[in-house]
């Protein structure tokens, strides 16, 4: 496991060189709505697993919580320190892995993971892992994009019918194709499987409709700004409806084993 991880990941490659207004309200919109979910408390231990550049959990800690971030990568640890420079915002970080959290069961009142599960070499140990560390009645957050939306389903017919008609499959746009840097490919049925293993599923929602279909981002870009942010506010309410479609999947739960 340690031979595989890069311990030199970064996330330059993350925002392409164009955003359109879906990318846009996607990346706007999915971490206000786990920061809400969370609903970090006064004094409470949160630990975000997979921190990156700690934006989330420099939130977390102005919203009064002790907040912990975790990170392998020795880059973005670096960019977590400053951005919590730059902010002004106390977080403890430290390097290490989801699959071997370095603290002691029971510990925690949340654990958040934010598009970072499908990059670790075992999801379930992970999953197993964060159960452990929480308190009894403690909650866990994921957030992880879904390889199976709407958009994406859509997207994948388009292409095939491009290529059926002339197109070279090699010059199409292909975001549901698993990228190098990930290990996994989620979707609503194996995220939902694989956390009813260790954890009573308390919610589960969706974040954004349609980001990947073919054309829609310049189709928006087009249209006068209040027309399209209404456009994607009213399918990001619909996301939340059907989770299985979204963009972005979203699941809170308490563990099931006793602290021990």
């Amino acid at each position: 496991m340690e031979e595989k991880l890069d311990l030199k990941w970064d996330d330059d490659h993350v925002v392409p060189p164009i955003i359109h207004p879906d990318l846009e309200f996607l990346f706007r919109q999915t971490p206000r709505l786990i920061i809400q979910d969370v609903a970090a408390k006064e004094g409470e231990y949160i630990l975000d697993v997979g921190c990156g550049r700690a934006v989330d959990a420099a939130e977390l800690a102005n919203n009064g919580a002790i907040a912990i971030g975790l990170e392998p990568s020795r880059v973005m640890l670096g960019r977590a320190k400053e951005h919590l420079a730059q902010a002004d915002t106390t977080v403890a970080l430290l390097q290490g892995m989801g699959e071997t959290l370095p603290f002691k069961s029971c510990f925690f009142d949340k654990v958040m993971c934010k598009g970072a599960l499908d990059h670790f070499m075992s999801p379930s140990k992970t999953m197993e892992e964060i159960s452990r560390v929480l308190k009894p009645e403690g909650e866990m957050i994921i957030a992880i994009a879904n390889f199976e939306s709407l958009g994406f389903r859509i997207g994948k017919k388009v292409t095939r019918l491009k290529v059926v008609f002339g197109a070279k499959a090699e010059e199409q746009i292909t975001p549901w194709v698993l990228p190098v840097d990930h290990t996994y490919k989620f979707d609503y049925q194996s995220l939902y499987n694989l956390v009813k293993a260790n954890f009573q599923i308390k919610s589960i929602k969706g974040i954004s409709l349609l980001w990947g279909m073919p054309w829609w981002g310049s189709i928006l870009s087009k249209l006068p700004k209040p027309i399209c942010y209404g456009i994607l506010g009213a399918l990001d309410k619909a996301a939340r409806l059907f989770p299985s479609l979204a963009d972005i999947i979203v699941v809170k739960g308490v563990p099931f084993s006793e602290c021990k």
